[in-house]
């Protein structure tokens, strides 16, 4: 029996959004576990500004929201798929809009939220670079 190893060396791009949204999708899906479960309460009042006054429901929303591309965007960054680009600028998107509605919504400020809205932003930026260079290269002529 014969073992090889395969070492893929990922780019800095590549590595950012892998880890990024990685890091963002586990804060993510805590705190949406936090907040169906009860284990982070916001209180009566903030709880009384969500959408059906409900923590179950503002949980399952950061799940699929925020949680769910995040962690797209993560898998096809380390897997090195050609779809890395538009994912992670989706999700960054995302994550974006996610805190502008909370701030909206809840009316409430948090140290969190000019944190994530950064992360958002280094999601998004780094997709759209990802994107600007393989479309880049994509149209180069292909020499035989």
């Amino acid at each position: 029996m014969v073992l090889t190893t395969y070492v893929r060396k990922a780019g800095t791009l590549q590595t950012t959004v892998c880890l990024v949204s990685g890091v963002v999708a586990i804060w993510a899906f805590a705190g949406s576990l936090g907040l169906i479960t009860g284990v982070i309460g916001l209180g009566a009042d903030l709880d009384q500004r969500l959408p059906f006054r409900s923590p179950v429901f503002g949980g399952l929303m950061l799940a699929v929201v925020v949680g769910l591309p995040m962690t797209a965007a993560g898998v096809l960054a380390a897997r090195d798929d050609e779809r890395t680009p538009i994912f992670a600028m989706v999700a960054g998107l995302a994550l974006i809009g996610w805190i502008a509605v909370q701030i909206a919504v809840i009316r409430e400020f948090s140290v969190l939220q000019p944190i994530c809205v950064l992360l958002g932003l280094i999601v998004l930026a780094v997709g759209a670079v990802q994107f600007r260079v393989g479309h880049r290269h994509s149209s180069e002529p292909k020499l035989s």
